[in-house]
């Protein structure tokens, strides 16, 4: 019997601790689009690896009542995530671009985008740092799905891209 009084709060524990790895959704929260990362770039070294290692996803959110966007870069493995409000937007409709130089590299060729402008205010949970980042998303329509690239150039100014695949449906231009 004192086996499983020190087991089960040791798997309460165990489990609690898992969950906090995931994105710290709060009750009053509703996940919108989740873009799983697939080819990543930080100041333009491949940081891929570490990324899917990390499990590493973007996710765009709102909050009950307040009509706004949130964006979290989320690391389960690492369990840290960077997190707050979007603001400032705009957006633009692309119907058949022809191919756009994006950071010199070819990112699509002849597919239907949407172009969206963010400032972010964010919060490391990692460091504690606070700070604001300029934010583009590239919905890339395509079609096996919705691709994307989102890049956030922090004040440091060390260019963050990301690429993938979108999970949900989801127009940011309702945020403008």
């Amino acid at each position: 019997m004192k086996n499983i009084q020190f087991i089960l709060p040791l798997a309460l524990v165990s489990i609690l601790s898992f969950s906090q790895s995931e994105f710290r959704q709060i009750e009053n929260q509703k996940v919108i689009a989740k873009f799983s990362i697939t080819d990543a770039k930080i100041d333009n070294v491949d940081m891929t690896s570490t990324l899917t290692k990390a499990d590493a996803y973007t996710v765009f959110y709102t909050k009950e009542n307040d009509g706004r966007i949130y964006l979290a870069n989320v690391w389960p493995k690492n369990n840290s995530q960077s997190f707050g409000p979007m603001y400032g937007g705009n957006h633009s409709y692309l119907e058949l671009h022809p191919k756009m130089d994006f950071n010199s590299e070819e990112i699509y060729e002849n597919h239907m985008a949407n172009f969206f402008y963010f400032n972010w205010k964010y919060t490391n949970d990692y460091n504690d740092k606070t700070g604001i980042a300029r934010v583009q998303i590239i919905k890339i329509y395509k079609p096996k799905g919705v691709a994307y690239v989102v890049k956030i150039i922090p004040e440091d100014s060390k260019e963050i891209i990301y690429k993938g695949y979108m999970e949900g449906r989801f127009d940011f231009s309702k945020y403008d």
